[in-house]
């Protein structure tokens, strides 16, 4: 199948996504200030053994819904497998895309068969919390989108990447920071501890090692609170390892979705993750 940008109908709104592939369906979730295309890289590889579909969410890409609250995008999700009448899927996220995925685990269990969640944090310290929000609040300040960005890109730990700096930096013309600061501390007063407790289904926690913004504990947290799930770390990789390393990431996301519980058996792509 060749890609095809379509789109369906949720409480009003127009949600859009990108279907590609044929196989076992596959959803990738972007993370805040996101959207479809951020996932091309593993688009162009996963596709050829998954029906991949790239969801933009609402208030994100194409898609309308800028009032809809983070509580909902779990629903978004099980709705576009509604609308292709997909039983069951894989999914795979980052942060926000990722916890999005982890509550509609834990609310419709059958509709998710593992999913795959990437520098996510279901709890933050109390001054992880403060420090977070004040970066965010910047975004409220005259002038402070850039300086949220800078501090951002540093905090994730890909400030010395030419390309993502630079598309970062390109996407702050698209987004509004209204939106997005509303749904960073919806994502950060989020108590999502009691669900974990309801996912069975395999998950794997891709950690980047050098991701400030996502502290280290968040991912042990994570892997400790799961029924069924493995940790890998991206040494060499901070907030967005697909991006950073997109062959390294693709082998192990590959792995894992084939039914290998702890991915590849050796380095990939010179990134060096280690399993715990």
């Amino acid at each position: 199948m060749m890609a095809q940008l379509t789109a369906f109908r949720w409480n009003g709104e127009t949600i859009n996504f990108i279907a590609e592939g044929e196989g076992p369906p596959l959803v990738l979730l972007h993370g805040l200030g996101g959207n479809a295309n951020n996932w091309l890289p593993q688009r162009t590889v996963l596709k050829r053994k998954h029906l991949v579909l790239s969801l933009d969410f609402p208030g994100h890409g194409r898609s309308s819904g800028r009032d809809v609250g983070f509580a909902e995008y779990w629903a978004v999700i099980e709705a576009l497998l509604d609308h292709l009448e997909i039983d069951s899927a894989a999914l795979c996220g980052l942060s926000k895309g990722a916890r999005a995925g982890l509550a509609l685990t834990s609310r419709r269990p059958a509709r998710v068969e593992r999913i795959i969640v990437v520098n996510a944090f279901v709890h933050l310290e109390p001054a992880d919390k403060v420090s977070r929000l004040a970066l965010y609040d910047l975004l409220g300040e005259p002038g402070g989108m850039i300086e949220w960005a800078q501090q951002l890109l540093e905090r994730m730990g890909v400030s010395d990447r030419p390309a993502i700096v630079r598309g970062f930096m390109n996407s702050l013309a698209t987004i509004d920071p209204a939106h997005i600061r509303r749904i960073f501390t919806e994502l950060v007063e989020y108590e999502q501890g009691p669900e974990l407790a309801q996912i069975a289904c395999p998950v794997l926690i891709v950690r980047g090692e050098k991701d400030d913004f996502v502290p280290a504990y968040c991912a042990h947290d994570l892997n400790h609170r799961l029924q069924d799930s493995v940790m890998v770390r991206m040494n060499e990789c901070g907030h967005l390892p697909y991006l950073e390393n997109p062959v390294a990431f693709n082998e192990i996301a590959g792995a894992f979705l084939s039914g290998d519980p702890e991915g590849p058996s050796r380095p990939a792509g010179g990134c060096k993750p280690t399993f715990c």
